[in-house]
């Protein structure tokens, strides 16, 4: 029996791809179980951890910011280290000139437009408002706000990172040849409300566990049947 046959991205309506994506996350939920939002953390820590977290791996990021706090304690003092001797605290992160550069960036902004070491302001910002407080700081674009946003504050958007973009490209929710941002704004409009985190939770698992970048394990995945990029594999 032949399945029936997938909506094309680029051609169908909205209303199409939101039903389709709202079965998909249902068949994550079930497969993989519902999922909460652990609680508010520091938005500032967050927007720090997720520069550290650029092109290296989650370890690698929280070793550098765990080190760069043993070493400094506060953000006063982060801000003011020499960028020499930051980049060196953090190198185990990789791109460390760049990212010592880009936190002490950060922190001077926050510090000159709130008087303080303080990103608690993102608390009452939806993303736009977010992106156009923040995004004109280098690293800080749709990932890492949306990133803080999510996991950090709790706001009902879907992050999109490198796992995420490509097994949305892969299930068809949007085109190949869609940039990152482009399924960011995409996925926005059609992931159900309050799923935000949870559907980004379970296709970045997803991403690294099964449809991996090299050598997805397609035949060991639960939605196959409904994924373009599957179905070809057969």
């Amino acid at each position: 029996m032949s399945l029936p046959k997938l909506p094309d991205p680029a051609k169908a309506s909205d209303k199409v791809m939101r039903a389709r994506v709202a079965d998909v996350a249902a068949l994550f939920e079930r497969e993989r179980g519902p999922l909460k939002w652990p609680g508010r953390r520091d938005p500032l820590a967050g927007l720090v951890q997720t520069l550290l977290s650029h092109n290296t791996t989650d370890p690698n990021a929280f070793a550098a910011y765990d080190r760069m706090m043993e070493r400094y304690g506060d953000w006063a003092a982060v801000h003011h280290a020499p960028h020499a001797e930051l980049s060196q605290t953090i190198r185990i992160a990789g791109l460390n000139n760049q990212k010592a550069s880009r936190i002490q960036d950060l922190l001077a902004f926050v510090k000159e437009t709130y008087g303080e070491y303080t990103a608690d302001a993102l608390d009452s910002m939806e993303f736009d408002k977010a992106f156009a407080t923040f995004g004109h700081l280098k690293g800080v674009k749709h990932k890492t706000l949306a990133v803080v946003l999510t996991f950090d504050l709790g706001k009902d958007v879907f992050a999109v990172d490198t796992h995420v973009h490509r097994v949305c490209q892969r299930l068809g929710f949007v085109t190949e040849k869609a940039t990152a941002v482009q399924t960011f704004e995409r996925m926005n409009e059609l992931v159900p409300e309050g799923l935000g985190y949870q559907f980004h939770v379970h296709l970045i698992r997803h991403g690294r566990q099964t449809c991996k970048a090299r050598g997805p394990l397609c035949g060991e995945c639960f939605v196959r049947d409904v994924c373009r990029f599957g179905r070809s594999m057969k």
